[in-house]
Parts: C-alpha cells; structure tokens; sequence
C-alpha cells in the first residue's frame, strides 16, 4: 500500500503544533511565575534579553531567513496541510504564484477597479422589516466556515470565534454568543455608522498570476463582515433559489457549477468522433469588478429586502482595498472574498 505523502507531513505538523502549544503554555506560566506581582519585572526582561545570541540575531532567525528564501508556493502548500486541506495543497503547488509587488502590478490593480460617482440608493420604503436573527443561527454559520480560513488584515480568524464559543471558552459562550448576536443584527439592521462602512468593508488584496501573465486580484474580507453575510445568505438562500429557478446552477445549488462542466464534456465527447458539435464559451473580462452597483442595490432591495441594509451598509460607499502599502478604493463590483 502506497504512503500518503501528505498524510505523513500532516501527522509531522500536528505533533510539531502540539509540541509548540506545550512550549507556549509552559513559558507563558514561567513567565507569569517570574513576573509575581510586578515585582519580577526586571528578572523577566533580563530572562528575556538572555534568549537573544550574542550576535544581536534572535534565536531561530536563520530558520527566518531560510523560510524567507523558500518557494512562497511551497510554504503556502504545508500551510494547507497542516489544515487538513490536501485538494488545496496540490492547487497551490500547480499555480503560478503571487505577482510581485510593483508600479506595474499596482496599476493593473487599479486598473481593474475603475472609479465611479457613488451609486444611487432606493427611495421607496423596504417591503420587508429587517431580518433579525438568533444565537443558534449565527453559531451554526460560525461553525460553517472550514478549517484554516484566512483572516482579512485585522488578524480575526473563524477559529478565533469558535474557540471562544466552545471548547475551553464554553464557560463563558452563552453571553459571548448572545452579544455576538446582537452585534450581527446591528449590522443587518444598518444601525452601525456608515463611517465605518469602508474599513468593515476594506479587505487586503493579493494579486495572483494567471497563466498568461495577468493578474487575478483575490480579496479576502474579515471575519465579521464574512459572517454577517453568511448569515444573511442563509436566511434568503432558499427564496432566491426559487426564484432563480434553472436559469442558474450556482445560488443555492452545491456543487452547481462543476454538475455543468461535467455534463458538458460528457455531451462535448460523445460528438468527439464525428467533429459535428463545437462549444462557445464567454469570458467576461474584469465581470465582478465591473457590477453597477446601482443596479445591485435596486435589486437586493427589490428581491431580498430583508438584507438590504447590510448590502447598502458595505456597497453604497467605497471600500479600501489594501495592497501592500498602498490603498485602492473601490466604488465598482461585487467583491469577491477568498480565504474560505
């Protein structure tokens, strides 16, 4: 029987996990043990200066400088790993990585994000009140977001909530959760300050080559914006679905898109002999980015009204999109957030 290569680098990097939180929890009692009553102060600082080696360098920065050299596509693949994720892995190794950071990678950034006059709102009153939702809603959405999401650019991961919810932190869930909650129906309810709008919206972008050399920019939001709307989606889901009826194969319908590519190369193959049937496809360029937000606005307040104070909340003013140093505003389009 054939060893799964990944199997064994997952079960590596798990005991590696667990020796290092046994590490983390050990020193950080030392420390507290050192520290008393403030009294140890300068016994911790000086235990602390002692760990550095006596060429300046921190200890395990050579191990730094070493990842720093590694194909950013290999670190990316034992990240995916360690999370269990192995269809990943192998994508990641086959892609052709990250575009540097440069004058040409950030003007095709904004290039693909053209600005425009602020998107005009609807007048007439929502025929729907606004949804509001309860603490199992929002722990099962919680619980719905796979193993080793990626945060936006505060740091806030799924997991972070889910612990905190669960597990050791189970003390205290119930209130965490209930004031979780209310946070979300603040957001859906448009009670939260439209001031607030471009960061709860803002997301880092990472600009990723395609095979011809362009750029597809993959923004990936936070947390808390990533619930809501998972939340949100979770109430009109099956109404839009409906709605929709079969012009569509992917609101609503798991695995949708890839039941199509599937059912046409089959059709595709079985002309293959006689070359009687060819196949059109359209590529919309820059299709998400170049949404009229307008237009999505009157529709969701339209179709789904219940949501549609979160929509206007995070679509009728600018968004920041961080790349790098450097800060893209973006006034078109449906943004698309990776990481799940």
């Amino acid at each position: 029987m054939t060893e799964n290569p990944f199997g064994r680098m997952a079960h590596e990097q798990e005991r590696r996990s667990g020796n290092r939180k046994s590490l983390q929890c050990s020193n950080i009692l030392h420390a507290l043990t050192v520290w008393k009553d403030g009294s140890g102060f300068d016994d911790l600082v000086s235990s602390l200066l002692d760990s550095v080696e006596e060429t300046g360098a921190p200890k395990g920065e050579c191990r730094r400088e070493e990842d720093k050299e590694r194909d950013p596509n290999i670190k990316q693949c034992l990240r995916k790993v360690r999370d269990g994720h192995f269809t990943a892995a192998v994508k990641v190794l086959c892609s052709s990585g990250v575009a540097p950071l440069g004058d040409s990678t950030l003007k095709a950034l904004i290039d693909k994000h053209p600005v425009v006059p602020p998107p005009s709102s609807p007048s007439n009153p929502l025929a729907q009140p606004t949804l509001v939702v309860d603490g199992e809603c929002v722990l099962k959405c919680i619980r719905s977001f796979p193993k080793g999401t990626s945060c936006g650019r505060d740091g806030m991961r799924a997991q972070h909530l889910l612990d905190a919810v669960g597990g050791e932190g189970s003390v205290t869930s119930s209130g965490l959760l209930a004031s979780i909650t209310e946070v979300v129906n603040l957001w859906l309810g448009g009670s939260c300050p439209k001031v607030l709008a471009e960061f709860v919206a803002s997301a880092p972008l990472t600009p990723l080559l395609k095979p011809d050399k362009g750029i597809r920019p993959i923004a990936v939001g936070g947390i808390w914006r990533r619930l809501v709307s998972k939340v949100a989606m979770k109430k009109v889901g099956k109404e839009m679905t409906q709605y929709l009826g079969d012009y569509q194969f992917g609101v609503g319908v798991p695995n949708g898109a890839e039941a199509v590519i599937h059912s046409a190369n089959r059709f595709l193959n079985s002309f293959h002999a006689d070359g009687s049937l060819a196949l059109l496809t359209v590529d919309f360029s820059n299709a998400f980015n170049m949404v009229d937000r307008t237009t999505f606005l009157h529709e969701v307040h339209q179709r789904c009204p219940s949501i549609y104070r979160w929509v206007q909340f995070l679509y009728a003013q600018p968004a920041r999109l961080y790349v790098g140093n450097e800060c893209i505003e973006a006034t078109t389009g449906k943004l698309i957030h990776g990481g799940d």
